[in-house]
């Protein structure tokens, strides 16, 4: 074969966009990677290794049942020596195991959780303020 007729094989879209997916995905790894923590008066070198063993333990999520549903906000406070993670809900088995398995370096926090509004505010509403509703708009019509 002479060299006009080999032809270079182009790359689909796909592969390039295979590629661009490995790249987001390697970042995103990287973002959520453990920070680099340095050792300050109140927290030696020691007590920051066992803060990033911590971290790396809460973010494998391995105690957990449904790591895919577990929104977590994990924030090392140098300070206090301590990470604090912010959950929203945590079953009673998944804390115990969080608990078992961080060590005492972990403070959980627990978000707010608004309940629902009561269903009785909108009973009386429905009743009381249609009430209303109707009474004004029999009162139009006799006006009229």
């Amino acid at each position: 074969m002479s060299a006009s007729t080999l032809r270079t094989p182009r790359r689909s879209p796909l592969v390039a966009a295979y590629g661009v997916a490995l790249l987001v995905l390697a970042g995103a790894q990287a973002a959520t990677a453990a920070p680099q923590l340095a050792p300050t008066a109140t927290c030696p070198a020691d007590a920051v290794a066992e803060l990033g063993r911590t971290i790396d333990f809460v973010q494998g999520q391995t105690w957990t049942d449904q790591p895919q549903k577990m929104a977590l906000n994990i924030s090392p406070d140098l300070n206090a020596c301590r990470v604090v993670l912010n959950v929203g809900h945590l079953s009673a088995k998944d804390e115990a195991a969080l608990e078992a398995g961080a060590g005492p370096r972990l403070a959980i926090e627990h978000r707010k959780d608004f309940g629902r509004p009561s269903r009785t505010l909108l009973i009386l509403w429905v009743i009381f303020g249609g009430s209303g509703l109707i009474w004004l708009y029999r009162r139009t019509a006799r006006l009229s």
